[in-house]
């Protein structure tokens, strides 16, 4: 099983500064995720978009991700993230992918990775997210 983890942010820098951190201190030398990131705009602002955010669903659902984790990391992102589900043409695709709401940005997408490295059904993995990020 192979899990995307994608980080809608407002900021590109933000987003690829969080993937090198969660590829640095969790090892995946199964493949058992994969991360993307979508963050900025598509002429390289602060802001989210949509279509970004789309792209990153279709690059995911191109590796051959089984399930699709969805990080943001402000109500704005979270838009963006919903919007981009909505022009999700595939049912199959639509079904895999996962926003979660109420986690941490940097410290969610790091427990899915620990998790998805332990084999963690998406169940399991979205709990414990929400029980690690849960302040």
């Amino acid at each position: 099983m192979k899990n995307a983890i994608i980080l809608a942010s407002h900021s590109l820098k933000l987003s690829q500064g969080t993937k090198e951190l969660i590829q640095a201190l969790v090892p995946d030398q199964e493949g058992s995720y994969k991360i993307f990131t979508a963050g900025g705009t598509e002429n390289g602002h602060t802001g989210t978009s949509p279509i970004i955010v789309l792209n990153a669903y279709t690059k995911a659902q191109e590796a051959g991700c089984d399930y699709i984790y969805v990080f943001y990391d402000m109500g704005s992102a979270k838009m963006a993230a919903e919007t981009a589900l909505d022009f999700v043409n595939s049912a199959e695709l639509k079904a895999k992918i996962k926003i979660i709401d109420q986690a941490a940005f940097v410290e969610g997408a790091y427990v899915a990775a620990v998790q998805s490295t332990i084999q963690s059904n998406p169940e399991e993995l979205v709990a414990e997210v929400l029980q690690a990020t849960n302040y």
